[in-house]
């Protein structure tokens, strides 16, 4: 029986592979398999997978005519497998030689669906010491030692900052991931960011162990230290729509969540400022239909948002000296305003506000939707009202009448 699948997509580290493979090949778990996905690369990559298959038969090479990227070669791993566990390395790292022992352990002992853990730096020199910090340090919050739903342990990741979707810090149960149906999408960079989104979410059964199972090499010419270019502007923007798709169709909309795919949508802006003035970024959304559209409606509502903001500078003023924040309405008005305030990082938003409950969603970016009503609003509270003109009136007149502080969010109409 094959406890654990090492899946290794493979391309242009004839340099580093000899290490990758052994790392896996000594570990102290011996029933395992490697999956090596030869992603066509134009060294001596293929070659050297060859030779590890031909001295050790827990090597299976995959030889692609054509590069796919990573996202491809895991998938194609996934369905390969045939490990009770999935783990994922790059072919420039390493692994701990216990690791794999010690995560099948944890997880047969806990029913996991899936163990986070930390990772260690090797620096290829000094030079990259100096001026690169890597994003795997440790953890240094607080988290659970049982197993929580994986809702709850990515609110605790994001809420003190520190998760991460590197598929190297992550040790997966390969039923659970197929019965999820998840997979990387391809096609684009950054694919990882919603394969771990996915899997989270979804985890009934999640743990962190804070050790340092995985060896990440910082090294130049990588993906992590290489310049931004346009193709992760285009990853970023895949990402931002398929983690929107995919929370609206499981109805998975929680704090965390929500405040991710912000996170994906300001990384796009981030991006497109950076980038445009220097490369047509609609050439790189120009191959699929789907890239088209979603890059056409990304500079209408960039063009849109830069024109105007909706929030007035004496309402932000205001918004920011109160000590609970709610917002009344739950439409597209209401909707719009949320991202703008929940950009700003440093505004408590508390939850929204609706005369009618009813033909309205209970959550919205991780916050209750409540009827104003029968709701008790701490002291200190202020309401911004965010609904259109019809409602406007009638709204406006409910919060005069109740007597709580309350402000529409353009004052200057």
């Amino acid at each position: 029986m094959t406890k654990v699948s090492v899946i290794i997509p493979v391309y242009n580290t004839e340099k580093y592979l000899p290490a990758c493979l052994e790392s896996v090949l000594s570990q102290t778990l011996p029933d395992l398999e490697v999956i090596c996905i030869d992603d066509a690369s134009p060294d001596r990559c293929g070659q050297i997978l060859d030779e590890y298959a031909g001295k050790d038969q827990r090597v299976r090479v995959f030889h692609l005519e054509e590069n796919h990227r990573q996202g491809y070669g895991r998938n194609l791993g996934i369905q390969n497998a045939t490990g009770d566990y999935l783990y994922f390395l790059d072919s420039d790292d390493m692994i701990e030689a216990d690791a794999l022992k010690e995560l099948s352990e944890i997880s047969d002992q806990k029913n996991l669906d899936a163990v986070f853990f930390d990772a260690q730096n090797h620096f290829e020199s000094e030079d990259l010491r100096s001026v690169y910090t890597p994003a795997f340090e440790d953890r240094k919050g607080t988290y659970p030692d049982h197993p929580v739903e994986g809702k709850e342990l990515f609110d605790l990741f994001m809420e003190q900052k520190e998760w991460t979707c590197y598929p190297q810090r992550i040790f997966w149960r390969r039923s659970f991931i197929l019965e999820e149906g998840t997979l990387n999408p391809v096609g684009s960079e950054h694919e990882d960011e919603y394969f771990a989104f996915a899997g989270i979410l979804t985890a009934k059964r999640a743990m962190y162990i804070p050790k340092q199972y995985f060896i990440l090499r910082i090294r130049p010419n990588s993906v992590m230290t290489s310049r931004i270019l346009p193709k992760n502007f285009h990853g970023y923007l895949m990402n931002y729509y398929w983690m929107s798709r995919f929370v609206a169709e499981r109805d998975l909309h929680t704090k965390a969540g929500d405040l991710n795919i912000i996170r994906m949508y300001e990384r796009c802006c981030t991006f497109y400022d950076r980038l445009s003035g220097e490369f047509d970024l609609r050439e790189i959304c120009s191959h699929r239909e789907l890239d088209k559209i979603l890059f056409e409606c990304f500079e209408i509502h960039l063009k849109a948002k830069k024109q105007m903001s909706m929030i007035d500078p004496g309402v932000m003023e205001r918004i920011r000296s109160c000590a609970h924040l709610y917002i009344y309405g739950a439409g597209i008005v209401a909707d719009k305003f949320a991202k703008e305030i929940l950009m700003q990082k440093d505004i408590p938003l508390d939850g929204f506000l609706v005369t009618e409950t009813k033909g309205n969603a209970q959550i919205l970016y991780g916050r209750r939707i409540q009827a104003f009503e029968s709701t008790k609003l701490p002291e200190d509270s202020l309401v911004v009202v965010a609904v259109g003109k019809t409602l406007r009136s009638e709204v406006c007149a409910i919060l005069e009448k109740s007597g709580v502080n309350w402000i529409y969010y353009r004052d200057q109409e």
